[in-house]
């Protein structure tokens, strides 16, 4: 029987250990920013669009000290943009629809667990709150469509589908499903990141959307440019809707 003093330990590589930097420098900045900032009031909406921000700063950094540029995690020109805007509205159906299937599930399932169905109620309200002024209000509508496209078309893919799968992948290099667990992971924070003001049922329908995203980034041989104009469309979309007063603010 081999003892545990016997098992071999494969040793950390240099760009492992940059993995494990990178993704810690990256991830601390987005959480303890986003939670310090929600302390206040006045600045709970901003808090997620300032502290993403401040992450992809981090991420860029990072980047450059390591000898890269965002067009090695797929934000450079595509060889075809007919053949991308066809990869993006596929990308578009396969997120909605799991985000809707997910959501759907996971509501019936908060709403029959003890103690969650208040935690969920509070979240829409919040959600109601934040896009409260957006009905017929048409600055408000393009300073959020705005939004949607710099923090969710572009902050979120860059960070939590090029970054934070590459880097994950990185450290997770020596082991089985190594680019597995690299997918799954940034999916899971995704979520995570969602549910102060999506509650629980949002957060899962969110992760589910970034593993799916994450799975379609390999499938797209790391071209983040379907993804990135698939998420900015489905915002445009939400927040068509809430302007136009077909689908309430909450």
């Amino acid at each position: 029987m081999t003892s545990l003093t016997n098992l071999k330990v494969p040793p950390i590589n240099g760009a492992m250990r940059r993995a494990v930097i990178d993704i810690g420098l990256v991830l601390g900045t987005l959480l303890i920013l986003k939670y310090a900032l929600m302390r206040f009031e006045a600045m709970w909406t901003y808090a997620g669009p300032i502290s993403l921000l401040a992450a992809l700063s981090v991420a860029s950094w990072r980047l450059r000290k390591s000898g890269e540029t965002w067009s090695d995690f797929g934000l450079k020109r595509p060889k075809s943009w007919p053949k991308t805007v066809m990869w993006a509205l596929l990308a578009l159906v396969l997120t909605t629809a799991a985000g809707i299937i997910l959501e759907a599930a996971t509501s019936a399932i908060v709403a029959d667990t003890a103690g969650q169905v208040e935690t969920a109620a509070q979240a829409v309200t919040s959600n109601a709150g934040r896009f409260s002024n957006v009905p017929g209000n048409t600055a408000a509508y393009i300073y959020w469509v705005a939004v949607a496209w710099v923090i969710g078309g572009f902050t979120e893919e860059m960070l939590f589908r090029a970054f934070l799968i590459t880097r994950f992948e990185k450290l997770f290099s020596r082991i089985p499903f190594g680019l597995v667990v690299a997918v799954i992971l940034p999916a899971i924070l995704f979520g995570q990141q969602h549910y102060y003001y999506q509650g629980m049922s949002g957060a899962f329908a969110t992760g589910g959307v970034a593993l799916v995203s994450g799975i379609l980034y390999l499938l797209f041989k790391r071209n983040l440019w379907p993804l990135t104009l698939s998420h900015g469309l489905i915002n445009t979309i939400g927040l068509t809707l809430i302007y136009t007063g077909v689908q309430p603010a909450g």
